[in-house]
């Protein structure tokens, strides 16, 4: 409405207006009357209309819905969860059954696994003679990663003076190199001269350290030759001087020079199982390996050139074992062909030995021509 209607409107209330001006007012009052009762009317049809279109109970019927939302919104967590935990069952039963089938097609089967590390054993012994092996064993894991454990013990009689562990570890069946260099070199590396021409002749000192010492004193010593001996010399000459108990066996290991370069221990390889020894068809190789020994242990010439022969063969066919073991190319200027044809033609030149003995017994050797050098490596006093 215009300001001039505004006016009229505050004149009427106060009574200042004419009666042909009330009437003009009151007129217009009734039709702003009748046009308010007719809107109100139309507002009151539409709420009607509206209230027949929803439904009678709106409240439970937003609580039923909100009821079936969180159920719908459950089942579909609960099936998240039952999908998520099915695939995670499913790739765990993938994953070890793959494993499972790559073990049994690459790894090595148990009877491998004891010829591999009877392997490591017999080098071990070969390339460390100051060190025993009395216990060793294997560790398997997934996808035919297995690993050999050599335990050695560098002992004298009982007394265990130090020890250390050579670990080998096999992928899908073939020697891994160790990221690591083994903590004992081999003894390869550390004597590597030509027989007999490195240093002057000692044959005394070594003793003096002994002949002070209490009695009962056990020693290790290292006794190097003045000449190259075959193993019935060694016996003749050293072996059968020195007293031992019946029930306790001399611990020796004769050191080999072999074509005055290439020097190793020479153990036993009638005791080395290159076969699963529990076969039935292996029985003749271990009755006869059984001779072998006999006569290895009489220091017998052909024995033990045999038994050399059979361990350089072994370090020939497992170079990459011995890559492993050590972290170091071992036969990288060596030609072990040309060592094994002098063996076969030359027999067995044992340079020293080592050699675990009483004080009083070691004594015995003082006066022996046949030493160049004695060095005394561990000394226990009982």
């Amino acid at each position: 409405m215009n300001n001039e209607f505004q006016e009229k409107l505050h004149l009427y209330k106060e009574g200042k207006l004419n009666q042909e001006e009330i009437a003009e007012i009151e007129y217009e009052i009734d039709k702003f009357n009748a046009i308010w009762d007719f809107l109100n009317n139309e507002d009151k049809e539409f709420l009607e209309e509206l209230k027949q279109q929803m439904p009678t109970d709106n409240r439970e019927e937003n609580k039923f819905a909100k009821l079936l939302k969180r159920r719908v919104n459950l089942r579909i967590i609960m099936l998240t969860a039952i999908s998520i935990f099915s695939v995670l069952i499913v790739t765990i039963f993938l994953y070890f059954t793959a494993s499972n089938i790559v073990s049994s097609l690459f790894g090595l089967n148990y009877k491998e696994l004891y010829v591999k590390r009877a392997t490591v054993v017999q080098i071990a012994q070969m390339l460390h003679p100051q060190y025993k092996s009395n216990r060793s064993g294997t560790e398997t894991s997934l996808f035919a990663q297995q690993n050999i454990l050599v335990s050695l013990d560098n002992t004298v009689g009982n007394t265990r003076i130090d020890e250390t562990e050579i670990s080998v570890k096999y992928s899908f069946g073939r020697p891994v190199p160790s990221n690591t260099p083994s903590e004992i070199p081999p003894f390869l590396e550390i004597h590597d001269f030509s027989l007999l021409t490195s240093h002057e002749a000692d044959p005394t000192s070594g003793f003096k350290v002994l002949e002070n010492a209490p009695q009962g004193t056990k020693v290790k010593v290292f006794i190097e030759f003045s000449k190259a001996l075959t193993p019935e010399q060694l016996k003749e000459n050293f072996i059968n001087q020195i007293n031992t108990v019946d029930t306790t066996p001399l611990e020796f290991t004769p050191i080999v020079a072999v074509d005055s370069k290439f020097l190793l221990a020479n153990p036993s390889y009638f005791r080395f199982t290159p076969t699963f020894p529990y076969d039935n068809k292996n029985e003749k190789q271990v009755e006869d390996n059984r001779l072998k020994q006999n006569q290895y242990e009489n220091m017998d010439n052909q024995a033990h050139k045999e038994s050399l022969i059979g361990n350089l063969k072994l370090i020939k066919n497992n170079e990459r074992l011995l890559q492993a073991m050590y972290n170091v190319p071992m036969l990288q200027d060596v030609n072990v062909d040309d060592m094994i044809k002098h063996v076969e033609n030359n027999g067995v030149e044992y340079l020293g030995m080592y050699i675990s003995v009483d004080r009083e017994e070691l004594l015995k050797l003082r006066d022996n021509p046949l030493i160049h050098c004695m060095g005394v490596e561990n000394i226990v006093v009982w």
